[in-house]
């Protein structure tokens, strides 16, 4: 029954690795090596935000060979508006194989074996997809894709792009989206931790009027406060008015790891990259 203390539970996490987003600033920020595993991450943003884009950088990164620190696993992308594209995935998908050959050629010759079937076939083949319309054909697929975890088949992340549109576009009692999207987090929570893997999810936003005050408002992440209670992290995305095109705010609003902090990144052809001024 005390089989473990703390500091078991501390070295566990601390060896275990993220998933990279390839934008170093934003890695620290979301738990010191990217996107962590056994939790849900939430990005949540007006559209044009970078969700998706980030979304399919991860989908990319998650199969980064273990000897460069990556996990070598797979992702289920379960996509509910048509955000995803193919093409998109190509893009950063060949940035990503540059990016691991050129470090290998520079800084890790003896690891030239790791990338030798590191290529952008592969990193296709390695992104199982699903378009999802109703919410029961979600469930079934988590269970699906339950049994396949079962099989040992290596995937290490699990998307869902997005949760509320889903959601929004399906139901309209208000109680009954509580009890779905409950459903829907309780299921993707479970095969996050038995099965040590990332759970990403994205979140649009909505207008919240002021009862008490009807010419005041604010924008706020969709599908209520009980919503947000069974995510573990929260990603505030929106675009910057100040920089070049591209580039984007992200400010951790919830986190189990890091304190608050806002960091900026770059959407470009080949993937999700550092800040950096011209």
């Amino acid at each position: 029954m005390l089989s473990k203390s703390c500091l078991d539970l501390w070295k566990e996490e601390s060896q275990q690795l993220g998933i990279v987003t390839f934008c170093k600033d934003l890695d620290l920020a979301l738990g010191g090596s990217g996107v962590p595993i056994g939790q849900i991450t939430e990005f949540c943003g007006p559209p044009g935000s970078g969700k998706t884009q980030l979304c399919i950088q991860l989908s990319v990164s998650t199969q980064i060979p273990p000897e460069l620190g990556g996990l070598g696993g797979k992702t289920m992308y379960f996509d509910t508006n048509f955000g995803f594209t193919p093409q998109r995935l190509e893009e950063m998908a060949t940035g990503c194989v540059q990016h691991c050959r050129k470090l290998v050629d520079l800084h890790r010759k003896g690891l030239a074996y790791a990338v030798k079937d590191f290529t952008v076939d592969r990193l296709l083949e390695g992104v199982y997809y699903k378009h999802v319309q109703q919410c029961p054909e979600l469930l079934n697929g988590i269970d699906s894709l339950e049994l396949l975890l079962k099989s040992k088949e290596k995937v290490k992340l699990i998307v869902l792009d997005s949760i509320s549109y889903l959601i929004r576009n399906n139901i309209e009692n208000t109680m009954e989206r509580i009890r779905i999207g409950y459903t829907i987090l309780t299921k993707l929570h479970a095969l996050s931790n038995q099965y040590k893997c990332a759970v990403i999810i994205t979140n649009d936003v909505t207008t919240r009027f002021n009862p008490n005050d009807p010419n005041s408002s604010m924008v706020v992440p969709a599908l209520g406060e009980s919503h947000s209670h069974r995510i573990n992290q929260r990603v505030i995305l929106g675009p910057s008015s100040n920089d070049e095109p591209g580039t984007i705010v992200a400010s951790i609003g919830k986190s189990l790891l890091r304190p608050s902090a806002t960091v900026k990144f770059q959407v470009t052809e080949a993937g999700i990259r550092r800040f950096r001024k011209k």
